[in-house]
Formats: C-alpha cells, sequence, structure tokens
C-alpha cells in the first residue's frame, strides 16, 4: 500500500485523558464525564473533567513557536520545536512508565539516566514497548516523521554548536522551520496514537 502523509490536524483539537485507562480521546461528553469511557468503560465521578491534552503549558509554547514562524525567525522556530517535540517524548515515556507501575522515584531514576534524545528513542523506547519508535511511527501512518525529525535536530545542532568537522552554520533554512511546523502539527497526532497503544491498551485489559 503507497504510503501517504498524515493531514496535519487543527492544533485547537483537544483531547481528554481517562483517568482509569490512559485513553486519550475527544468529544464534550466524554470531557464533562456524561460518556463513559469507550475503552474500559470508566466513568467520571462527582461532575469532575478529565485532564486535558494538550495542556495550557504545551498549547502556549506552540502558539510562540507559530508566532515566531510568522515573523520569520526561522532559528528560534527550529529551536523551539525541537525542544517541544523533547518534551511530547518524555510525557510518552513517562505515561507508559506509568502503565508498568513505576512511581515518581523510579520514573524520574529512569529518564535521568538516559537524557540524550537519542537514546530515549533508539533504546529506551524499545526497551519500554518492544517495538522500535521507527516501526511504530510507520505502523501509525507517520513513516517519515522519524527521519524529518533527525533531520530538524541535526540543523538545530549545527546552529548552535560549532563544530570543527563541519563548520559553523550561521542560519536555518526557511524549508527546515516550514518542516519544523509540520512536525509540530503532526505531534499531536503521534503522541495520541502511541499513547492510546502503548498506555490505554494495557491498563484497559489491567481493569477489564
Amino acid at each position: 500500500m503507497k504510503h501517504k502523509d498524515p493531514v496535519p490536524v487543527d492544533v485547537t483539537s483537544t483531547f481528554y485523558e481517562c483517568p482509569t485507562c490512559g485513553s486519550l480521546l475527544d468529544g464534550p461528553a466524554f470531557a464533562d464525564g456524561r460518556q463513559a469511557c469507550p475503552v474500559c468503560g470508566a466513568t467520571v465521578a462527582g461532575g469532575a473533567q478529565r485532564r486535558v491534552f494538550p495542556t495550557d503549558r504545551l498549547r502556549r509554547l506552540d502558539s510562540r513557536i507559530r508566532r515566531y514562524h510568522e515573523d520569520g525567525e526561522n532559528e528560534i522556530v527550529v529551536i523551539l520545536a525541537a525542544a517541544f517535540l523533547e518534551a511530547i517524548l518524555e510525557d510518552i515515556i513517562d505515561r507508559i512508565l506509568i502503565s508498568h507501575g513505576a512511581d515518581l522515584p523510579v520514573r524520574r531514576a529512569v529518564l535521568d539516566a538516559q537524557r540524550a534524545i537519542g537514546g530515549r528513542i533508539s533504546k529506551l523506547f524499545p526497551q519500554l514497548t518492544g517495538h522500535e519508535f521507527e516501526d511504530v511511527a510507520a505502523e501509525l501512518g507517520f513513516r517519515d516523521f522519524p527521519r524529518r525529525w533527525r533531520d530538524m535536530r541535526e540543523a538545530r545542532n549545527a546552529f548552535i554548536h560549532d563544530s570543527p568537522f563541519h563548520g559553523a552554520k550561521e542560519s536555518i533554512d526557511p524549508r527546515m522551520a516550514s518542516q519544523a511546523m509540520q512536525l509540530l502539527d503532526q505531534a499531536y497526532q503521534l503522541f495520541v496514537l502511541m499513547t492510546n497503544r502503548f498506555v490505554a491498551d494495557g491498563r484497559s485489559r489491567e481493569t477489564a
């Protein structure tokens, strides 16, 4: 089957977390607790609302990145987008650790022991899920996401760090900034799909 790139999602899309199984789903009825979780059947007592994704903190950072892009600040866009994606990946890994029963000290120790983004993708993610990040991204419809993410990190590093091997990069290409914005949009979709596969599926079976 010919691969098709995913259509960028509207950044205002909002998902809500089931506190029992960790599923991320959308819809106002699910948000305010009127609808039971379709994955595990859990309800929310006392009219409490489910936790929102993306968080307000992520939304504020997203808005800043988009304003910098509108202003043509390519370097700032790539630097902040790279940081944003690293924060998203850390959140995914933390949720997976929680689904395995890890408490806060264990989660902190695991993430502190593997701080480099490359190691978290190539070592920590496969250890926790049993699957390579690239393979999962491809299965979920985001085949080019890992490669394009690596390209963006390399562009960021070449600009920030003087290299005796390749020479310093004085600027970042506008095309790379545009690619960073595409990755930003796709990260929301990919995050939700990965969460529902590696967090919600396991926890819902435990509560069944």
